[in-house]
């Protein structure tokens, strides 16, 4: 595909040959040929991932059998299981150190923004209600603010027993 830079094509992958993939010209629909994988690992970096994979496999492996093996005190008496595992403190630090490292909610989207708030009109969930400026709520559709039992108009909507506004 060298020297096609700037026609637009159509690529068609094939899932059992993920090396290459086919090549079509996006308004004729002619066939330009293949384009194989210009930065393709050699084979000694494949074997080197294959084995890490595969130690890494192992050592799941292992560490999931050593967290189903739990292990309780012996009793003759009907009684709650008491577990057994005494441990060091640099045995607990250490499996808590390695936890830390792999804890998914400090990866999951870090540079996530969050969403802005509703507008004061929209029906919207208490935890979410704080969110929204205390402005002036939107005349309801008859034109008046309904008066609330024993008080002047209400300047903010009520909240339903489900924490809803309404």
């Amino acid at each position: 595909m060298t020297g096609q830079a700037g026609i637009e094509v159509r690529v068609r992958f094939m899932p059992h040959h993920d090396h290459r993939i086919e090549v079509h010209h996006a308004a004729t629909g002619r066939y330009l040929g293949p384009a194989d994988l210009a930065d393709q690992a050699t084979e000694q970096q494949i074997s080197a991932v294959r084995n890490a994979r595969a130690a890494r496999a192992r050592r799941l492996k292992k560490d999931l059998q050593a967290a189903q093996r739990e292990r309780y005190a012996a009793v003759n008496q009907p009684t709650a299981p008491q577990r057994l595992g005494a441990l060091t403190i640099a045995q607990a630090e250490a499996e808590l150190a390695q936890t830390a490292d792999t804890d998914l909610a400090q990866l999951a989207l870090p540079d996530l923004t969050p969403p802005a708030a509703p507008p004061t009109g929209w029906r919207t969930p208490a935890s979410l209600a704080a969110l929204t400026t205390p402005t002036s709520a939107p005349d309801p559709p008859g034109g008046d603010t309904p008066p609330t039992p024993g008080g002047p108009p209400a300047e903010h909507p009520a909240i339903d027993t489900d924490g809803d506004a309404w």
